[in-house]
């Protein structure tokens, strides 16, 4: 729970920052807000409080019941109103015992007060099974809960990225449409000036305008990318976001041993280990069942006041011990043991089909951040190639050796390779974070990557 207040705490401190957006938006920060004010992830938070209160109240089962009663009667029963003289002391020998007093009585009032303490000795493992149980359960949740914290993390990290990739390509965007606009300048006034013919001036023309459509909708998709980040964030709708430019890590990504990675999985999961413990729960839950086929043993001490007002007098006390055992009851403990065991393949099922599913998850993430890099380094060398390939062409066009349209189909590869380039690295980077959280090593800021 402290870890739970820590996050909220550093959640809400950021909140002030984040309204003014004075300063640029680190990564950090945007993962720090989203993990304390992430609806979703609040929501799951809440629901992990729950199991563990739940997991508490299954625990005070096991203690001593301490319960007091009130109770005030007015009653002619014979039994009732003699019982009342008893237990107030009042009884009257000489008048109390002829047939009439105890066939037709007098309306009898009574006050009871009864403070009482009860401890079950034996419940068969009932008590015990529920208890771990209760606590098995609580550890499902809130493992679930803390992968939840990873996905978080991993969907935070995506949009931020992305809303910066966006920006990114918006001023490639922008390129391209200043290219494009001294090109149609530049042939308007060839044309003018009838050193070329009217064909290139509409074909820039045309060219400007199609980069110009380009660019309105790279700004619609990095208005997009903003909305996303602060839905994911847990944002307002209106904050306002200024994120730092766009980065590309150098750093190469590198992929293990599928097989080792496989392993990590198995074992760091937290959704596994929730699965884990959903069926340590299943399997105490047959455990509670079968007590109902055991005996019930407790004891109850009890001490009684017994008044015709509400006064603490004519005080009684009673020791017993209880011993119960149920003989038949239509069948419904015996399909309540079936019911436990069924719920207990299935969880044995489940957990058999999540860790397939993880073996897979590391498979495909280590399979497309191996395609990812390798997609990356193409990008970054057709970069340099349609740089150069600009440049000569516009040298060669400038010297009247080649045509307009090679020269703008030049550049179009230009814009294409830097939008390729851009997309590769940011493919790069977040397979290799998808990797990371299918390994379960995803780590969250202030935290130590997993190994």
């Amino acid at each position: 729970m402290q870890k739970y207040f820590l996050l909220t705490l550093c959640g809400a401190l950021a909140l002030p920052a984040l309204a003014t957006a004075a300063t640029p938006l680190s990564l950090d920060e945007a993962i720090r807000h989203a993990l304390s004010q992430n609806p979703e992830l609040r929501a799951s938070e809440r629901q992990t409080q729950a199991a563990d209160a739940r997991a508490s109240a299954a625990r005070g089962a096991l203690l001593p019941q301490i319960g007091v009663r009130y109770l005030v009667r007015r009653s002619d029963n014979p039994l009732d109103a003699f019982a009342d003289k008893l237990n107030t002391r009042t009884v009257d020998p000489a008048t109390d015992f002829n047939a009439q007093a105890l066939n037709y009585p007098d309306t009898s009032t009574l006050h009871a007060t009864q403070l009482s303490v009860e401890l079950p000795l034996y419940t068969g493992g009932r008590l015990a099974a529920g208890m771990r149980a209760a606590n098995a359960s609580a550890s499902a949740i809130r493992l679930g809960y803390e992968h939840r914290q990873q996905t978080t993390a991993y969907n935070t990290l995506q949009a931020y990225r992305a809303a910066q990739a966006a920006a990114y390509a918006l001023g490639i965007a922008n390129d391209a449409v200043d290219a494009a606009r001294e090109h149609a300048e530049t042939t308007a006034r060839l044309a003018r000036q009838g050193r070329i013919v009217a064909s290139d001036r509409l074909t820039a023309e045309l060219s400007l305008a199609s980069v110009q459509s380009l660019r309105e909708q790279a700004a619609h998709r990095q208005r997009l990318t903003i909305e996303e980040l602060r839905l994911v964030t847990g944002l307002p709708a209106d904050a306002e976001l200024l994120l730092p430019p766009w980065e590309s890590t150098d750093k190469p990504a590198t992929v293990s041993s599928t097989t080792e990675s496989e392993q990590r999985a198995l074992a760091n999961r937290k959704d596994l280990k929730a699965n884990e413990a959903q069926l340590t729960a299943s399997r105490t839950q047959i455990t509670a069942a079968r007590a109902a086929f055991h005996p019930q043993i407790g004891v109850v001490a009890a001490d009684s006041w017994y008044d015709d007002n509400a006064a603490l007098a004519n005080k009684s006390q009673s020791i017993m011990g209880v011993v119960s055992l149920n003989l038949f009851n239509g069948g419904r403990d015996w399909h309540g043991l079936s019911a436990a065991q069924r719920d207990t393949e299935q969880s044995e099922l489940r957990l058999e089909g999540a860790r397939q599913a993880v073996r897979n998850e590391v498979r495909a993430a280590a399979s497309r951040l191996t395609e990812a890099s390798l997609r990356r380094q193409i990008a970054a060398q057709s970069v340099g190639l349609a740089r150069e390939n600009v440049r000569l062409i516009k040298q060669r066009y400038g010297e009247g050796r080649t045509i307009l349209i090679d020269l703008l189909m030049a550049e179009r590869m230009l814009v294409e390779a830097r939008h390729e380039a851009l997309a590769a690295a940011l493919d790069e980077e977040l397979s290799a974070a998808r990797f990371k959280l299918a390994e379960g090593s995803l780590s969250l800021p202030g935290e130590t990557a997993a190994h």
